[in-house]
């Protein structure tokens, strides 16, 4: 599965990736998530715990994130799998900061006040066992859908930074439901309906 996605945040690009080399802060925009120390190769074990009704599956694996913070770019990748059916995954995130042009840097350079950047996701996932079914019957949207969630978390985590505001963690979601995820499904096809409007009108 491949998807895509950008948007937003206030600061530049060399406070945002700050924000992306923290992994444990990184794994808190994504439910169900929680990481521990990490290993001496720099690796981080991680677990993605997701409900479905009453059942919980709890996925255990590794979480890696190379930054290059000269080239504003890094690579977010991890792999996990389940006691379930040979429920496996692998995920890479490829993100990319630029500078946001607005009208305050087009016309006085850029202030630091109100520079924003723009972020860019690529994802790809690979999903094996009982999870390819479940990349078969509607995956992608779900997977679009969860980072979306993550984009929607990180944007206002860094937003209330720029703010002055102290930016708490995300409260850690225990599991990832399918309340949440239906939740943000509904979330991305609102801005769509919205977007659509907007440009007809």
């Amino acid at each position: 599965m491949h998807f895509e996605t950008r948007f937003q945040v206030a600061g530049t690009p060399e406070t945002v990736v700050e924000q992306f080399a923290d992994v444990p802060l990184m794994a808190s925009f994504l439910p169900g998530t929680s990481v521990e120390a990490p290993a001496t190769d720099g690796s981080y074990p991680a677990t993605l715990i997701a409900s479905f009704g009453p059942k919980k599956i709890a996925f255990k694996g590794t979480l890696t994130n190379r930054v290059d913070k000269e080239l504003l770019s890094g690579t977010l990748s991890g792999k996990a799998s389940a006691d379930v059916r040979g429920a496996r995954m692998a995920v890479m995130m490829n993100y990319q900061l630029a500078p946001a042009e607005t009208s305050s840097t087009r016309d006085s350079g850029v202030d630091a006040g109100s520079a924003r950047t723009d972020v860019r996701l690529e994802s790809d996932a690979q999903l094996t066992g009982v999870l390819a079914e479940f990349a078969k019957a509607g995956g992608v949207i779900v997977a679009e859908a969860l980072i979306a969630e993550f984009a929607r978390r990180f944007s206002d985590h860094v937003e209330a930074a720029a703010a002055g505001r102290s930016p708490a963690r995300p409260a850690h979601n225990a599991t990832l439901s399918m309340t949440t995820v239906a939740a943000a499904i509904l979330r991305r096809f609102r801005r769509a309906f919205f977007s659509i409007f907007s440009r007809a009108a």
